[in-house]
């Protein structure tokens, strides 16, 4: 019923629009006038196959967003500053440790070939980064591009998902494929942050030997990724992405089941 209304509806308005079309204009009022009745009677299993978009695009948005979140300088401030968090033993200050680790983070955001971090230099002059770590972080790079550009079109599917199925009325579609994105999200990242919480190290090296080639990611203790960025840092940026993801999840599960009541 719900789609014979719609269809109904979107016929008698393109009919009303442009049965009158004048020579401005006409070739794009004519081809409108058509898309929208093609769709208008699209049959009922193209809003489940939307759904099912909606389902795979929800937990990528959402740690997407979480992501970004420990790409701002904002983090990075807090990180350094927060109590507990270990000083660099071979002399880097807060505020020098602060400087390179922002460098390094606008490093990753920018355009392939820059040249920052190869130019940096230590406050004694010398080159602040070694061959393997700028060859590691050209590698990291490529990976957080990559990252970014899923999240983003990601983004779209779920943008254009929604309004589409809005659109159209079918708000079953729209409330289930959110719901189930959400606790598909939630129950993955409970189980994903259990693995965290039982053995980070494991989690650690297994992530990068997806990501990276074995023997490209490891450095010694005097390096400077290792001085900007210990263990540490990266165990708190893995428990705030994966916190900051499950409250947007378990948000919008809420949300999404309110909406069936």
């Amino acid at each position: 019923m719900t789609m014979r209304r719609s269809s109904s509806l979107l016929t008698r308005y393109c009919c009303a629009s442009f049965c009158k079309p004048t020579a401005r204009g006409w070739t794009v009022k004519f081809f409108l006038r058509r898309y929208i009745m093609s769709v208008s009677n699209i049959g009922p299993g193209w809003a489940f196959a939307v759904r099912l978009l909606l389902v795979a695009a929800v937990p990528v948005v959402i740690i997407f967003v979480s992501l970004r979140i420990v790409l701002v300088p904002w983090y990075l401030q807090f990180e350094y500053s927060r109590a507990g968090f270990s000083t660099d033993a071979s002399g880097f200050t807060e505020a020098e440790r602060l400087q390179y680790a922002r460098t390094a983070i606008d490093y990753l955001m920018a355009a392939a070939g820059d040249t920052r971090l190869k130019d940096a230099t230590a406050a004694n002059g010398q080159p602040l980064y070694n061959e393997r770590e700028l060859s590691h972080m050209v590698d990291v790079q490529v990976v957080v591009q990559s990252v970014l550009r899923v999240g983003q079109l990601a983004a779209l599917v779920l943008g254009g998902g929604a309004l589409l199925l809005g659109f159209m009325r079918q708000y079953h579609d729209l409330r289930t494929g959110l719901l189930w994105g959400a606790i598909g999200l939630v129950a993955g990242l409970l189980l994903l942050l259990a693995y965290i919480g039982i053995n980070f190290e494991s989690f650690f090296t297994n992530f990068h030997q997806v990501f990276f080639a074995s023997g490209t990611w490891t450095f010694e203790y005097t390096d400077t990724l290792i001085r900007l960025f210990p263990i540490q840092f990266w165990a708190d940026v893995s428990v705030l992405v994966v916190a900051a993801a499950l409250a947007q999840g378990a948000l919008l599960w809420w949300a999404a089941a309110s909406w069936f009541r």
